[in-house]
């Protein structure tokens, strides 16, 4: 198994934020987040957020979140000021809403009301956006939605029909208008949630495993391949290629992303060829959750809850090579669990990144440097320890002939220390006094910056 753990940070200020967030090759161009709205699982997990999809219409950009009772969508086409341009309510407030797209249209699920499914047209955006269809005529709840965009098939899994099946509709005749083409129950079960390329279905069947399904016929399913994957399997991702995919395992925490090597799916063989983590908190601790795994030409997009959004170079596809990330969720000390980035959509034309995260609402986000990891730019080399503290820090920057400076802030902003450090490569600070918590180091030298996170016991 392979562990890439960091041993180094390259960050830079957000704009739109008065605090240093933990980042590396990443920025945040803005983020909304509006305290009043309702909260689901009040006094757990505090969410107000979940899923998040984004689409590209009529010259316009748009990013969509699901609120706890809303359907929340945004005008992003000027990236550092979103607009929110619908709010539509459901029937309920629920942890899960999640979302894909088809003909300028967006399709919304959610799972534990009676929703069913929500068509909004955006085809006359941005004049109008329409919810063009409501109804639970073919299921009640879902806790995720796939579809395939070549035939125009939605999969709807974790349903409350056929035993907790899989609902297929079409809608490539009326795209507001679905027509049931199957419910079936299908090998492994209850689906969480799958990638479907063609007629191939790829399913996170929770602690059943990982499974391929040919659906080329609807109502009568068949198993390609199947693997028992250890955790409660939670989404996958394919190559362009097709010949490997990368797949989550939600439960138990620190669960590594597994790649899977497809190359003899035809013989109903499939394997797992490597895995890999970086849980991004100091010291290592590797109860790091990734949660939804995306991929944009080569390369991979992780959302990891309270690490927040980590990028990937998979030209080698097993050998992923973390080129950046943006801590979302910056709040946490230690691993608290379901927290932070939900998801992310990383298509857009314009190369804007959406992320939701839970608890802070919409970030938008954009990769600073070539995706090529041979192309980014070098690193400040830092040592900062201990970490976590509690007496005196020592700072560090090997090889610097340069005087450097660096500065010390709260999770709120507030500047606990700023220093310039002349003719030493190291330096040091005591916190003994500090409050127990978060705080981000900015360091600069020879025109490089770095930011490292530090926990103060």
């Amino acid at each position: 198994m392979r562990y890439l753990f960091l041993f180094f940070v390259c960050a830079f200020i957000c704009r739109n934020s008065a605090l240093a967030q933990d980042s590396l090759n990443m920025i945040r161009l803005a983020h909304w987040d509006d305290d009043s709205l309702p909260l689901a699982s009040p006094g757990n997990l505090n969410l107000q957020y979940s899923g998040c999809w984004a689409m590209a219409v009529n010259g316009h950009e748009y990013a969509v979140l699901g609120g706890a009772a809303h359907v929340l969508i945004f005008d992003i086409t000027q990236p550092e000021t979103p607009q929110l341009v619908g709010k539509y309510a459901g029937s309920a407030t629920t942890v899960w809403r999640e979302f894909k797209s088809y003909k300028n249209r967006l399709y919304a699920v959610s799972d534990q009301t009676t929703e069913g499914l929500m068509i909004f047209d955006f085809s006359n955006a941005p004049d109008t956006i329409v919810r063009s269809y409501w109804s639970n005529e073919f299921f009640n709840k879902a806790h995720t939605i796939a579809l395939d965009t070549v035939s125009g098939r939605i999969y709807l899994n974790g349903t409350d029909v056929a035993l907790q099946g899989l609902v297929v509709l079409d809608v490539s005749q009326n795209p507001d208008q679905p027509q049931l083409l199957s419910a079936v129950t299908v090998d492994g079960g209850y689906i969480h949630d799958c990638y479907v390329r063609g007629d191939t279905v790829y399913a996170s069947s929770g602690y059943d495993g990982y499974y391929v399904i040919n659906m080329s016929d609807p109502v009568n399913p068949q198993s390609l391949a199947q693997i028992s994957t250890g955790g409660y399997n939670h989404n996958s991702w394919l190559t362009t290629d097709g010949r490997y995919a990368y797949y989550t395992e939600e439960i138990p925490k620190g669960m590594t992303i597994k790649i899977v090597d497809l190359q003899d799916l035809a013989n109903g063989s499939i394997e797992i060829a490597e895995e890999f983590l970086d849980p991004l908190l100091p010291g290592g601790q590797p109860l790091a959750i990734p949660h939804n795994v995306y991929i944009r030409d080569t390369l991979l997009f992780n959302s990891q809850y309270e690490d927040g959004l980590l990028v990937y170079n998979i030209s080698n596809p097993l050998e992923p090579e973390l080129i950046a990330y943006y801590d979302t969720h910056p709040e946490n000390a230690i691993y608290n669990g379901y927290y932070g980035n939900w998801g992310n959509y990383p298509w857009l034309p314009s190369g804007t990144i959406v992320a939701g995260d839970m608890q802070n609402g919409l970030q938008i986000l954009k990769l600073t440097t070539p995706t090529s990891g041979a192309g980014a730019p070098a690193s400040l080399p830092v040592a900062l320890q201990p970490n976590p503290a509690s007496g005196q820090v020592n700072l560090r920057i090997p090889g610097t002939t340069t005087d450097w400076q660096f500065r010390v802030h709260s999770t709120t902003g507030r500047l606990m220390l700023q220093t310039v450090v002349q003719g030493s490569q190291e330096a040091s600070f005591d916190v003994a006094e500090w409050p127990a918590g978060v705080y981000f180091v900015a360091l600069q030298a020879g025109g490089k910056t770095a930011v490292r996170k530090i926990v103060v016991e």
